[in-house]
């Protein structure tokens, strides 16, 4: 199965990604930030608590150095 490039995150968002690694010791992150988490398939919400999905794991293996995950466009 083929995947895609990693979806953007912003750095925020990385780090509301990494909380919700931590499990027991997730802090509160925005809302804003677990519903884009889960919309985007990196996180699952179950009875009020975020965990990781197989793609949220391989995002934070990813890391968020936004340089190679954005497309390159030539410059003139």
């Amino acid at each position: 199965m083929t995947h895609g490039p990693p979806a953007l995150l912003s750095s925020e968002e990385f780090t509301s990604l990494l909380e919700v690694s931590k499990a027991d010791a997730q802090r509160d992150i925005p809302q804003l930030h677990w519903e884009r988490l889960v919309a985007l398939g990196y996180a699952l919400r179950r009875l009020g608590v975020l965990g990781l999905t197989e793609a949220g794991i391989r995002r934070l293996a990813a890391g968020n150095d936004q340089t190679h995950l954005s497309a390159r466009v030539p410059t003139e």
